[in-house]
């Protein structure tokens, strides 16, 4: 199973999942034609996306894949919110088999109508991917993971001390989005026995430290891969 970052900020999400034989789209969150172009083949060659809320910088293209004809996967909530009566929706709990891969969502705490993440495990692999984006935290126990991506958006003393921000808005991310010491928290909770990579996303551009946060993950989790998915 191949795990690509097209594009990872606030200003648009979008990530390719594939084993080569399926290839899933997660996150629309650009312009059709920016997806096409970074993705490096017509989007009409896709399997499905699947995504995870509302939010215009995961959901921008969803609209114009749809009329390409592309499946496009979301709970019913984000669909409703969306206006997209002909999205395919995918219920929490309930895997939807998509070729080779195995997708089920699962849901996570963020400001939007339904916001899920989901577990995509590859049939023809034996590998699984675990995928959280937007989400205030996490509890669950990911059974035998492969690869875990994982929102990792700001880290709460730069966002402290941030003289640019209202306080009403620090208090919005901090109730919607993962901090750097509960994903490393969370991830210690896990058994990474079987992780390969561990692939962090959508980080804040003024309150994270990339190379720092990247250092810091290797020393937490020695002899894993640390990937940055910056924008």
């Amino acid at each position: 199973m191949i795990f690509r970052s097209l594009a990872s900020s606030s200003k648009g999400n979008a990530y390719i999942v594939t084993d080569c034989e399926t290839t899933i789209l997660l996150e629309c969150g650009l312009p059709y034609k920016k997806l096409e172009k970074l993705s490096g083949h017509t989007l009409t060659s896709l399997s499905a996306c699947c995504i995870t809320h509302e939010h215009k910088d995961h959901s921008q293209a969803a609209r114009q894949l749809i009329r390409h004809g592309v499946p496009v996967y979301m709970s019913y909530k984000t669909a409703v919110v969306l206006d997209l009566p002909d999205a395919e929706i995918i219920t929490p709990g309930e895997p939807v088999r998509i070729g080779a891969l195995l997708v089920m969502a699962f849901p996570v705490v963020h400001d939007a109508a339904e916001p899920v993440g989901y577990l995509i495990d590859g049939t023809r692999t034996r590998e699984r991917l675990f995928f959280a984006a937007d989400t205030r935290g996490l509890n669950y126990v990911v059974e035998h993971p492969t690869y875990i991506a994982v929102e990792c958006n700001y880290e709460e003393s730069l966002l402290d001390s941030s003289t640019k921000m209202p306080d009403s808005l620090k208090n919005r991310i901090r109730h919607s989005h993962f901090e750097l010491s509960d994903v490393i928290r969370w991830l210690h909770k896990q058994d990474l026995s079987g992780v390969l990579t561990i692939y962090l996303l959508h980080l804040s551009a003024g309150h994270s430290r990339a190379a720092a946060w990247e250092a810091r993950f290797r020393r937490e989790f020695p002899g894993i891969n640390i990937v940055i998915c910056e924008e």
